[in-house]
C-alpha cells in the first residue's frame, strides 16, 4: 500500500497545491466558495455524496458521505485558513505553494488543508487497493474555524440528525519533536476579546503628555493588572471552575514524551514561564488556563521611523485559553468586573469569539482505533495527551452530540509554523498521514 501511495506522490501533492492556492480567508467569500467547490469537485470522483449545510450568512459547511459498514465515523476538518500578515516575512507568496528541501510552504498547508487533503487521498488509495470503505464516513468541513467557529454550535444543533456517528476524528494533532504521532482527547476553550482605551479627541503632539492623559499608558497599566510575571491570572474567580487533572490524566502526562530542550530551542528561550519543568510543565500546559496578549496597536508604529505623538486611542487583543469546566461567557464577565474594580471601567471590552473546552474518553472505540493505527506507520509509539493545549470547536460534537472524539496523528510538527509566516509541512509527513488514515479506517471497522 505504501508503494501505491509513493507512486501517486506527485498526484496528491498537486491536490495539496491546488487546495493551498485558494485564499479561503475570512472576509473573502469568493475564496471560501472556491474552496468548497474544489472539495466538491474532488470528492465527487471518489464516490462521495455531498451537501451544503447552510446557516444564516455563515460560509457553507460541507457534509460528504461515502463508504458502508456497521460503524460510522464523523471526520471534522475546516477549509478556511489564517490571515497571512505580516506578508513581508513570507519567503514566497503564501498562496503560491513552494516545495523546498522536502517541505511544502503555503498558508493553510499545516492548518488544516494538509490533513484534509491527505484524507481525501487516503479514500482514493483505499478504494483502489481494498475496494469500498468498510465504515460509513461523514466528512464535516466548515469554513469559520479560524475566526472561532461562531456559527458551528448552531449548525450542529440544526443538523444534528445528519451527524450521528460512533466516533469522531478531529482535524490532526500532528507529530512531536521526536517524530512520535500525537493523539489528543480534548481541547481547551477560548475567549477572544478586544480592549480599547479612548481618551482624547485626536492624536496630539507628545509635548502635551506632561498634562494630557495617555490612553496607551492607561491600557498598558490595565493589562498589567491581569497577570503576574509567572503567568498566574489575577482576575477574581478566574480559577474557581477549573477541574484538577485526574490520576489517569497525570499518568498520561507522566508517559507523554516532551523534549523540553528542543522546545526551548524552537522558541529561542532559556527557560519556561515560572521556571516550570517536568510534570509541572506538562500539567500547566494541558490543564491551566491562560491570558495572552495577542496584539497591541496604538499611535505611530512604522519600523525605523520616528514621530512624536500622543495617540488618542490604544487597542489590545486578548485570547484566554480555557479548561474544563470554565465557561467562556462567565470569564468575559469576570474580566469586565476586574477592570471596573481596578478603576479601568472606561476601557471597552468587545467579545470577538467564544469556544467551550471539551473532553472525550481515551478508551473509546475511535480512540483505540487511532492508537492501533500508529504502529504500522510510525517508528515510535503514540504520544497520548488528555487535552489539546490549543482550541477547536470540539464541544458541540463531543458534548452536545456526545460522540467520542480524538484528534489523531497528522501533518503538523512543532516547527510547521502554523498561524505564522512560512507555514509548512514535510512531504514525508503528508504521505505518512495518507497511510495512517487508511490504517485507522481499517482498525475502526474491526476494533
Amino acid at each position: 500500500m505504501r508503494e501505491l501511495i509513493e507512486s501517486r506522490r506527485d498526484r496528491y501533492l498537486e491536490w495539496l497545491r491546488q487546495a493551498c492556492s485558494i485564499p479561503s480567508l475570512a472576509g473573502n467569500p469568493e475564496g471560501l466558495q472556491a474552496m468548497v467547490a474544489w472539495l466538491e469537485g474532488t470528492l465527487g470522483p471518489l464516490g462521495a455524496a455531498t451537501e451544503r449545510l447552510t446557516f444564516d450568512s455563515a460560509p457553507d459547511v460541507l457534509l460528504a458521505h461515502l463508504g458502508s459498514g456497521e460503524r460510522t465515523v464523523l471526520v471534522y476538518d475546516h477549509y478556511d485558513v489564517q490571515p497571512v500578515d505580516p506578508v513581508s516575512l513570507w519567503k514566497k507568496d503564501p498562496f503560491v505553494p513552494a516545495l523546498e528541501n522536502g517541505l511544502l510552504y503555503a498558508r493553510g498547508v499545516a492548518d488544516n488543508k494538509g490533513d484534509l487533503v491527505a484524507r481525501l487521498a487516503a479514500f482514493e488509495v483505499y478504494r483502489d487497493h481494498f475496494g469500498e470503505l468498510p465504515v460509513r464516513l461523514k466528512l464535516l468541513i466548515e469554513g469559520e474555524e479560524e475566526v472561532g467557529s461562531p456559527s458551528f454550535p448552531e449548525v450542529v444543533e440544526r443538523y444534528a440528525d445528519k451527524l450521528g456517528a460512533d466516533g469522531c476524528i478531529w482535524e490532526g494533532a500532528g507529530v512531536n519533536h521526536a517524530g512520535a504521532p500525537e493523539l489528543v482527547f480534548g481541547a481547551k476553550g477560548l475567549a477572544y476579546l478586544e480592549l480599547v482605551c479612548s481618551g482624547l479627541n485626536d492624536d496630539q503632539h507628545s509635548s502635551v503628555a506632561v498634562y494630557a492623559p495617555s490612553p496607551v499608558w492607561r491600557l498598558v497599566e490595565a493589562l498589567a493588572t491581569l497577570r503576574d510575571v509567572d503567568g498566574r491570572v489575577l482576575v477574581d474567580g478566574f480559577y474557581e471552575d477549573v477541574l484538577a487533572p485526574t490520576p489517569e490524566d497525570l499518568t498520561a502526562l507522566e508517559t507523554l514524551p516532551f523534549d523540553e530542550e528542543a522546545e526551548k530551542q524552537r522558541l529561542g528561550i532559556s527557560e519556561f514561564v515560572g521556571g516550570a519543568s517536568g510534570l509541572e510543565l506538562l500539567t500547566r500546559a494541558h490543564f491551566e488556563p491562560t491570558c495572552n496578549i495577542a496584539g497591541i496597536h496604538a499611535g505611530f508604529t512604522v519600523p525605523g521611523g520616528s514621530k512624536t505623538v500622543l495617540p488618542k486611542q490604544a487597542l489590545a487583543k486578548l485570547d484566554l485559553r480555557l479548561v474544563p469546566e470554565q465557561v467562556p461567557e462567565d470569564i468575559v464577565a469576570k474580566i469586565r468586573a476586574h477592570l471596573k474594580a481596578h478603576d479601568f471601567g472606561d476601557i471597552s471590552v468587545t467579545t470577538l469569539g467564544l469556544e467551550h473546552p471539551a473532553r472525550s474518553p481515551m478508551d473509546s472505540l475511535i480512540g483505540r482505533a487511532a492508537t492501533i493505527a500508529c504502529e504500522p506507520v510510525y517508528d515510535l509509539p503514540p504520544a497520548v495527551s488528555p487535552l489539546m493545549i490549543a482550541t477547536g470547536p470540539m464541544h458541540p460534537i463531543a458534548h452536545f452530540l456526545g460522540i467520542p472524539t480524538v484528534s489523531p496523528a497528522g501533518v503538523c510538527r512543532p516547527d510547521s509554523k502554523i498561524h505564522a509566516p512560512n507555514e509548512n509541512v514535510a512531504v514525508t509527513d503528508f504521505l505518512d498521514t495518507i497511510e495512517y488514515t487508511i490504517e485507522w479506517i481499517r482498525a475502526f471497522a474491526t476494533v
